[in-house]
Parts: structure tokens; C-alpha cells; sequence
């Protein structure tokens, strides 16, 4: 077996998408990494389709050549693992899950062989691990026997294990960050690709304060979020059905066929029939303020995280641009994720909620007051709805308040984090008091109307 032959059955090693999804699994690696890394890159093509397609074929062992026996034992490892199984559940024809199986995977067997060959005490244990690290680029091989010995055999089966648990650890962070900001549902549209964000999206699946968020999430059966857009009816719009009327811009083709006395007097009676046409109503941003001051720290922190990323994916089911501001005593800057966002806008967003940290103290009004002039400065079309988050019993500018709400034209939805405060509940659209800080709680905020 070639250089750019692999060991899967129906893959065309020539082919450039084949060759140029090798290509990008091999560069997210080194980027990771922070070096070069030496792997075939045969090896991460047979490991990306592997988990894409839904029923992989391998060879025979006796139809790879001899250089390609290490090559053929990880592939094969791979397809009857048990974790690969699992990970198999949401990866097939799912790109970015089965890329991020593919880069963990083989960094993790890397750094693993590298640390055993670097810090290990018995000397026949760093020289397997250094010739397996050479037949993994190809620089060196081992004949059969060789790749069977015990040591080898005992080391190979250790580093694939604890490699494919981090495959199948970030494998899962990355499909729960594709079901939240990227969107999987039928019917959705997205400019958003995780898959062209690779390297981001392993970087920040990683991070201990997102994987909290979004296992926090996952734990949801769904988000149960209705599409709440709606529509009005224009006669240039959509057809949405029929009915009856004397409308004739929007006339039924079929009632030209009528005779001239029976098409006058359906006309009338108004009983002609029509193309219902709508058009979607403009909607104004939802806008999340999430107080951040000293005594949001800890779980309340983390649970107004989550309802950040789960109303972003209702602004997004909606067609409607997402704003977001933490604040304490001040209002820090200004989040926007527009409805026709582009991938690195929302890992920006992610990134950025990732990074808040509780402390300081709390001004509610100012707050309120900002948002409504971010609102107002952007020349938004339709009502806006502000979603504040916070714990704080701080007194209200009732009246600025309420001035800078009606000429924003935005509904308030105050949820009051275990606590009371009267002065945001008599300004308040529509006010929350959660305690349990739980899925049912968030589902509560999420499904609120203004």
C-alpha cells in the first residue's frame, strides 16, 4: 500500500476534498500544538471518515502493506471501540463532530507516546514508544513481530484508549456547542460553520468554563424554544394558502377561467379566491443585561451564562440580531451578534462569555438606560425585548427608566435572581423570580413574552 493510500474501503485518496479535509485535520493539529507533528496524513483521512460515513468497510489486514500495518491496527481500534461507537451516534455526516474526533485523537496519541518516550523509567518502554512515533510519518517501520510484542502491544492499546476518551470527551463538547450557537434543527438557516472554525472551536470546547455551560445545557431533553416570528400579511409576499376575498392583486389564477357574470358576482361578494401572501414581521433585537457584580459570583454566574447561549439561539431561530451587556456598577461593552452572523462572530461571543468573572457592585438603571440607547442609536425596526438578569435590590430611576423604554421601544423581562426588588417589578413588562437556578428555570426566561 502507497504513501496516499488508507486502509477504508470507497475512499478515493486522490480525490481534493478527500485530500483537503487530510490537509485541514493535519494543520488544526500543528495549531494546537504550537509545532510541527509528524503523522500520515492518510491515518486522520481514515480517521475523519470513519466516524462521517455511515457504514465504513475496512480492508483486509493482508491487503495493506507492511509499512501500513500501524496505520491499519489505530483504524481498526477506532471501529470497534467503544466510545468511537458512541461518538458514531452524532457524527456521522456531521463534519465538524468528526473532525473534532480526529485532531483529539491524534494529538492525544502524540503527546502521549512523546511523554512516554520523554518520562518513562524503563528504557524498552521509551524505545517502543520512539518507534511507533516513527511509524506513525512513515520514517521508520516495524515488521510484523516487531508491531505484536508484548510492550508494544500493552502500550499501543493504553495510548489509544486515553487518546480516544479525549476524542470522544471533545467530540461531545463540540456537538453541544453546534446543537446551542450553531444550529441543527430542520429549517434553520445559518451562515455559522464550526467546521471552518476548527481550530476555535476545539480551543474554546476545551475550556473548563464553557464545557460547564454546555454540559449544562446537553442536560436538557431540548430547549423547547417556539419560533415566536411573525407575519403579516403583503400582497408581493410568500404564499402561505388561500382564501377568500375581492383582493385581485391577489387573485387565484384559477378564477380567470370563470365566466364574466359569475366572476362578477364572487367579486361582490367578496368570495373570490386568494393567495394568502405574508411577509415576516421586523422584530427588534433581543438583548440580554447579565449582572455580574460580587454576588452573582459562583452559580448564579454560571446558570445566567447558559441563559445567555440559550437566548442566542432563540434570537437565531427568530431571525432577529442579539445583543449582549454584563455590567456591575458600570455597563461593560457591548456584544452584537447579528441575525446573518458569520462563524467567528459567535465564537467571539462565546469566548468572551467564557471570560466574565463576578465582582463589583450594582447599577441597575444605568444599565437599563445604556441598553435602550444602543437600541435607539442602531435604527431598529419593531419592539425589542431586554432581558435583564440580576440579584440586586439597587433602587430604580423609575421614571428615566421608563422614558428610555418607550422611546426605545423595548418591552422589559426583569428576572430577579433569588431575590425581590419592587421597583423593577413595577416596571417591569414582565417579572421572573427564580430560585432553583435550573433547566425548568431557564426554559421559564427563555419562553417569556413580553
Amino acid at each position: 500500500m502507497s504513501e496516499e493510500e488508507g486502509v477504508l474501503r470507497g475512499i478515493d485518496y486522490e480525490d481534493a476534498v478527500v485530500k483537503y479535509r487530510g490537509e485541514r485535520i493535519f494543520s488544526t493539529i500543528k495549531k494546537l500544538m504550537g509545532r510541527e507533528v509528524n503523522i500520515k496524513k492518510t491515518i486522520l483521512t481514515d480517521l475523519f471518515y470513519l466516524h462521517y460515513l455511515p457504514f465504513p468497510i475496512m480492508k483486509t489486514r493482508e491487503e495493506v502493506g507492511k509499512d501500513s500495518l500501524l496505520h491499519y491496527d489505530l483504524i481498526s481500534f477506532a471501529n470497534y471501540s467503544t466510545l468511537s461507537s458512541k461518538s458514531r451516534a452524532y457524527s456521522i455526516a456531521n463534519s465538524p463532530v468528526s473532525m473534532a474526533i480526529t485532531v483529539t485523537f491524534a494529538q492525544n496519541l502524540i503527546e502521549e507516546l512523546e511523554r512516554i518516550r520523554k518520562t518513562s523509567p524503563d528504557p524498552s518502554e521509551r524505545k517502543a514508544a520512539e518507534k511507533l512515533l516513527k511509524m506513525l510519518s512513515s520514517k521508520e517501520n516495524l515488521d510484523e513481530k516487531e508491531l505484536q510484542d508484548q510492550k508494544v502491544q500493552e502500550m499501543l492499546k493504553n495510548v489509544e484508549e486515553k487518546a480516544m476518551s479525549k476524542a470522544h470527551e471533545d467530540a461531545n463538547s463540540v456537538k453541544n456547542m453546534q446543537r446551542i450557537v450553531g444550529g441543527t434543527a430542520a429549517g434553520i438557516g445559518s451562515n455559522f460553520s464550526l467546521d471552518a472554525d476548527l481550530y476555535d472551536v476545539l480551543r474554546l470546547a476545551r475550556n473548563a468554563e464553557i464545557k460547564k455551560i454546555l454540559d449544562f445545557l446537553s442536560g436538557m431533553p431540548k430547549l423547547g424554544i417556539p419560533n415566536r416570528t411573525k407575519y403579516v400579511k403583503y400582497s408581493r409576499g410568500e404564499l402561505a394558502g388561500y382564501e377568500k376575498g375581492d383582493d385581485l392583486e391577489r387573485l387565484s389564477s384559477s378564477e380567470l377561467a370563470l365566466p364574466d357574470e359569475l366572476f362578477t358576482i364572487k367579486f361582490a361578494e367578496s368570495d373570490l379566491i386568494l393567495y394568502n401572501k405574508i411577509v415576516r414581521e421586523t422584530m427588534g433585537p433581543i438583548y440580554l443585561l447579565v449582572d455580574k457584580s460580587g454576588s452573582m459570583d459562583g452559580e448564579k454566574i454560571l446558570w445566567a451564562k447558559a441563559v445567555a447561549l440559550a437566548l442566542y439561539n432563540r434570537a437565531r431561530k427568530e431571525g432577529r440580531n442579539f445583543h449582549l451587556r454584563f455590567f456591575d456598577n458600570i455597563p461593560y461593552p457591548l456584544i452584537k451578534v447579528m441575525k446573518n452572523v458569520k462563524g467567528r462572530d459567535v465564537l467571539r461571543m462565546v469566548e468572551y462569555i467564557a471570560k466574565v468573572r463576578g465582582g463589583g457592585g450594582t447599577d441597575i438603571s444605568r444599565s437599563l438606560i445604556s441598553a435602550c440607547e444602543d437600541i435607539k442609536e442602531g435604527s431598529v425596526k419593531g419592539v425589542s425585548e431586554i432581558v435583564l438578569l440580576t440579584d440586586g435590590e439597587d433602587k430604580i430611576a423609575e421614571s428615566a427608566v421608563r422614558r428610555s423604554l418607550k422611546a426605545a421601544d423595548a418591552m422589559l423581562i426583569s428576572v430577579m435572581i433569588r431575590g425581590e426588588n419592587p421597583d423593577l417589578r413595577r416596571i417591569s413588562d414582565e417579572y421572573l423570580v427564580v430560585h432553583k437556578l435550573d433547566h425548568e428555570d431557564l426554559l421559564k426566561v427563555v419562553k417569556a413574552k413580553a
